[in-house]
């Protein structure tokens, strides 16, 4: 052998050796750390409710398009929006001032009325609820001065009440929890009445929620709701607010909020219907337009969750920034499959995902290991 040729020779090796030692590490990684560690991730989401703690998170700051949720009380640095109730004490039937101070921390500085965008027709939402979740208002405060937003408003029910407000600043839509508060009066300060009926009469329309139940909690579901007359005709609904229907979903223990909108080409659909008419007879099916408005919703939390639907018949005899508010319990479980179901599916699924999955692959990546060392030996090994 010349010497160019073994110099060529040994050049080769030397890449063969490079290129499998590379080669194994990829697959050290592979077997030893990605892929048992994905497989743990699917177990433990598995148990979980399919979300992890930290996706939770994550779901609960991007639920409808660029939205962070926070609580005033631990907002220490940004924007923050601060509730002053007047006057101290509230009384049931009188008129009460809410001022709404949007500001930047630390400093509390007034972030001018110029930098809050607007966001369905409104720069401020307001959404309160007493804790049996038996009155609910949604509100609009009007710009005063120095960052303050300010409405007058009558409670017409003592109890314990919990208000979230809204706004939307470069892009995104902050949603303020602010601290429980007392209003005093006369009368029943507390009746939680649960029901589930899914068909319920508000100011002289039906009004149907459809959704596959049971519910689990990090699922994302489907809500439908339908609007007809007490007569059963289809009920077309003008636009509340900018979109045909708003939704707040309110956890009963007053710890979970979500205010969310049906997505752009959600709310209509076809059916076929045949219409009855009062002396029995039954005219052609046809297919109309359905007014069904749809909602895709992710409870964070499993618990009790009362969803307040807003919605404004057209031509309804209303003021503009006003609407019927149907109302409609959800019971949401640790997980959405039924119990013998469950039972099933944690004993087909989730035990193998368990100890075997990282000795199986541990074992496989230690024998393509070994195989590759010996590959590399006989390369680089020099034959006399």
């Amino acid at each position: 052998m010349t010497e160019e040729n073994e110099q060529n020779a040994n050049n080769e090796r030397k890449w063969q050796f490079w290129f499998l030692v590379t080669f194994s590490l990829l697959l050290v990684v592979t077997f030893v750390f990605y892929l048992p560690t994905r497989f743990e991730r699917n177990f433990l989401r598995e148990e979980a409710g399919h979300m992890l703690p930290e996706e939770m998170d994550m779901m609960h700051e991007d639920e409808h398009g660029g939205a962070v949720f926070h609580e005033e009380g631990e907002v220490t640095q940004g924007l923050a929006v601060n509730l002053n109730v007047i006057p101290v004490p509230v009384l049931a039937g009188s008129s009460t001032q809410l001022d709404f101070f949007v500001n930047e921390k630390p400093n509390t500085i007034p972030v001018p009325f110029s930098q809050i965008e607007i966001d369905h027709t409104k720069l401020m939402h307001v959404i309160g609820v007493r804790s049996d979740l038996n009155e609910f208002f949604h509100i609009h405060p009007e710009p005063l001065e120095s960052g303050i937003f300010t409405i007058p408003y009558v409670f017409s029910s003592p109890g314990t009440y919990k208000l979230w407000s809204e706004v939307k600043k470069d892009g995104v839509i902050h949603s303020f929890g602010h601290p429980l508060f007392d209003v005093q009066g006369e009368g029943e300060r507390e009746s939680k009445q649960v029901s589930f009926e899914r068909n319920v009469v508000v100011g002289g329309y039906q009004v149907s929620l459809e959704l596959a139940e049971p519910v689990g909690k990090g699922h994302e579901h489907d809500l439908s709701f339908d609007v007809h007359t007490l007569q059963g005709s289809e009920v077309t609904l003008e636009n509340y607010l900018g979109v045909p229907m708003h939704l707040a979903v309110i956890k009963d223990d007053l710890t979970q909020f979500i205010h969310t909108h049906p997505e752009e080409g959600d709310h209509h659909g076809f059916q076929l219907i045949q219409e009855a008419w009062a002396n029995g007879d039954h005219a052609h099916p046809d297919v109309v337009e359905d007014e069904a408005v749809n909602f895709h919703v992710t409870f964070p939390e499993a618990g009790l969750y009362k969803v307040f639907a807003q919605f404004r018949p057209e031509g309804i005899s209303l003021p503009e920034d006003k609407s019927l508010v149907a109302s409609f319990w959800i019971k949401v479980e640790e997980s959405s499959l039924p119990s013998q179901a469950q039972d099933h599916h944690e004993s087909t699924q989730l035990k193998p995902l368990q100890s075997p999955a990282w000795w199986f692959l541990l074992a496989v990546s230690l024998a393509l290991i070994l195989l590759l060392s010996l590959a590399i030996h006989k390369f680089i090994t020099v034959k006399k």
